[in-house]
């Protein structure tokens, strides 16, 4: 009878207790994701510290910093729900900043900032919204302004008599790289947007305008042109043309 009366109880016992422990599991794991936690990551060979990842409710929030495999900070990212907010930095390794850029709702918003690696300023580039905006200012190691020469270039093929086509073509004055070329229009919203144009090899934009006989087109046109400059820093300039075709 006592052997019977003992083995519910020890069962009874062992149930109680997994429940418990079950749920205090789940208590722990809730608390978890409200409590900010640190998820780091190694180098493979040396081991040294790689990452740091502040993660609250399941997603990033808080400081991101990853360091160089010498133990130098590489970068430091703050989040906001995962998404980026403040202050993005990128480090020399002599712990100088290289390049500090503002977030807003995960979207770079403000003045960029480079900086030569003894800590003085390189350039300051404008952004609204993740997109590049004019205003990008470079300056020497000395403090000194460097000049932006370079410009918007347009030139015209005329081809009414044999195709009915006129062609305005355009060009940076000074060679860069990623040179890219817009047209600014209205949208059907009544919202400025910049629509790409067809650039070929020679970063030459092309825009085909079709003028059937007898008719007129007269237009101002807006072009805006995002480069490199030979400091390597983004810059974006524009330039308007008074089009005006007529095709007899």
């Amino acid at each position: 009878m006592k052997f019977y009366t003992i083995i519910p109880l020890i069962i009874l016992t062992a149930l109680i207790t997994s429940c418990n422990l079950t749920e205090k599991k789940e208590q722990n794991e809730n608390a978890d994701t409200e409590k900010p936690t640190i998820h780091r990551t190694y180098y493979e060979k040396s081991g040294a510290l790689k990452s740091e990842i502040t993660v609250k409710n399941n997603k990033k929030n808080g400081p991101a910093k990853k360091y160089y495999s010498t133990g130098e900070l590489h970068t430091l990212v703050n989040y906001v729900d995962s998404k980026k907010e403040g202050k993005t930095i990128w480090y020399y390794r002599n712990g100088q900043a290289y390049r500090v850029t503002n977030y807003v709702n995960n979207k770079m918003h403000g003045i960029r900032k480079i900086y030569y690696e003894d800590g003085s300023l390189q350039a300051e580039i404008p952004y609204k919204e993740d997109r590049l905006i004019e205003g990008t200012t470079e300056y020497k190691q000395s403090g000194e302004l460097v000049e932006n020469n370079q410009r918007i270039i347009f030139e015209l093929d005329d081809y009414l008599k044999s195709e009915n086509k006129y062609l305005l073509k355009i060009r940076l004055a000074e060679k860069s790289k990623k040179v890219e070329f817009f047209e600014e229009k209205i949208s059907t919203e009544g919202t400025r947007i910049l629509v790409p144009i067809k650039t070929n090899e020679s970063n030459t934009g092309i825009i085909e305008y079709r003028v059937p006989k007898g008719s007129m087109i007269r237009n101002v046109v807006k072009i805006f042109a995002t480069y490199d400059t030979k400091l390597g820093n983004p810059a974006m300039i524009s330039k308007s043309y008074n089009l005006v075709i007529q095709n007899k």
